[in-house]
């Protein structure tokens, strides 16, 4: 590497949603660009006129800017060599058609309807900074390409050249479905007298079945995870270990750290497996560093969504502190504590009540000696630990079967069979709630019985 500035690049077309591999790929790029003290542009590939979108660019951005990334030039920043939309760019593009034709490099095809390079019958050979050197000969796409459809109308080839000599991108790091695009770069910028950047191609990103990842296989549009309650610390620390390996047996990176350690050299040439389970225990991970006043905060828009009405703000921390280890998403955590909710139908079955080696008469006898016990405890006992000293004493000293007793309190409380513990979700509720909760499991035994 010489010591000229390192400058790379994310070129995402606004055709439509924010792809994960996108987001990996403008990751990568951005973690480079940092460890080298380099630049990071965003510029906008709009030559497809038809199917580039005001909305699909500013969804782009908007993902960009969740993930944390950060650019140096681009779109609403500007910098020294803008515009960083191609659809600005046209005189510039025009002179290079015109070049081209001029020096016979080119030539109009189709009664004047495309402009095609002219392709020597020789291999395309260049150093790929992850896979090596990279042969590509250029019968794999049938030699002559098109790069316009007129003077005034370039393609993708063309434009991406020039604006890559334009900006004086450094290094094009990309995913490997375009080596052979690059092949064909490579000789564009020969036929202009352009300097070639360096290459280094990603591996793809694959689903469990190790195809190419796809939205018929999963979800693939980035901001679909953030409206689904995944942080974004989480998505860029996993994004980061698709196809990157640290040297490490770390997994948890921040944003800085990672740009610290990440390096091409550790960059794989086999495709990396997106699975969203991995994700969730990320994300997992994530929450859990969160304090309770940072929890309410984020998972506060899928409350009020759930409908939940946050007037007591301690109650809510509390809440939501209960269910924070057990949640994958703010969205799961939002159903999660749906109990919690002050107005909590109750609707369970009063067969849910019932401890498997129990019966409904016996259950209802426990329920009842419950509220009694209950009702007869100070406030100031009302917390977790005391409630489970107290109510395991209370146990042993009866001669109850724990199962058959704990079990009925915690349906009682939540109305599931996979919940939080009774004493931290009582503690939670305040006594008025838990004796409420179990008058109403007594009503409902008690019918069935």
């Amino acid at each position: 590497m010489d010591d000229k500035m390192i400058r790379t690049r994310i070129a995402p077309s606004p055709t439509g949603l924010m792809h994960i591999g996108t987001a990996r790929t403008a990751l990568f790029n951005e973690l480079f660009a940092r460890k080298t003290g380099g630049k990071f542009i965003v510029r906008i590939e709009d030559t497809d006129r038809e199917r580039s979108k005001k909305e699909y660019e500013q969804i782009i951005l908007d993902g960009l800017r969740w993930l944390g990334l950060t650019w140096d030039e681009g779109p609403d920043i500007g910098g020294d060599f803008g515009p960083y939309r191609q659809s600005e760019r046209g005189a510039m593009y025009r002179g290079a058609l015109e070049k081209l034709l001029a020096q016979d490099s080119a030539y109009p095809v189709e009664d004047g309807e495309a402009i095609r390079l002219r392709v020597p019958p020789e291999d395309v050979v260049f150093n790929d900074l992850i896979r090596g050197e990279v042969t590509v000969n250029p019968e794999t796409w049938g030699g002559d390409f098109v790069i316009a459809r007129s003077l005034d109308d370039p393609v993708f080839h063309l434009a991406v050249v020039v604006d890559d000599a334009a900006q004086a991108i450094s290094h094009v790091i990309r995913g490997e479905d375009h080596l052979t695009n690059t092949a064909r770069h490579i000789l564009l910028q020969r036929a202009l007298g352009l300097p070639m950047p360096q290459y280094a191609h990603l591996p793809l990103l694959l689903d469990k079945s190790r195809r190419k990842l796809s939205k018929r296989t999963g979800e693939v549009n980035l901001l679909a995870y953030r409206d689904r309650g995944f942080l974004p610390e989480a998505m860029l620390n996993y994004l980061a270990l698709l196809g990157w390996n640290p040297k490490s047996d770390e997994e948890f990176f921040s944003h800085d750290q990672l740009r610290e350690k990440f390096e091409l050299a550790g960059v794989q040439k086999g495709g990396a497996i997106f699975d969203e389970t991995k994700l969730g225990a990320f994300n997992k991970h994530y929450l859990r560093q969160l304090t309770r006043e940072e929890l309410l905060e984020k998972a506060r828009p899928w409350l009020k969504k759930a409908g939940y009405i946050i007037d007591d703000e301690r109650y809510w921390r509390d809440a939501l502190a209960v269910e924070q280890a057990r949640a994958a998403t703010l969205e799961e955590l939002a159903s999660g504590v749906s109990f919690f909710s002050p107005d909590w139908p109750g609707d369970y079955s009063p067969s849910l009540l019932v401890w498997r080696d129990s019966n409904e008469k016996e259950t209802k006898e426990i329920i009842g000696q419950l509220k009694d016990f209950l009702d007869e405890l100070g406030d100031n006992v009302w917390t977790e630990q005391t409630l489970k000293d107290t109510l395991m004493s209370w146990v042993e000293e009866k001669g109850l079967k724990r199962g058959n007793t704990l079990w009925p309190l915690r349906v009682a409380l939540t109305g599931r069979e996979n919940s939080p513990g009774p004493f931290e979700t009582a503690a939670v509720l305040g006594k008025a709630r838990t004796l409420e909760r179990l008058d109403g499991a007594f009503k409902k035994i008690t019918r069935g019985v």
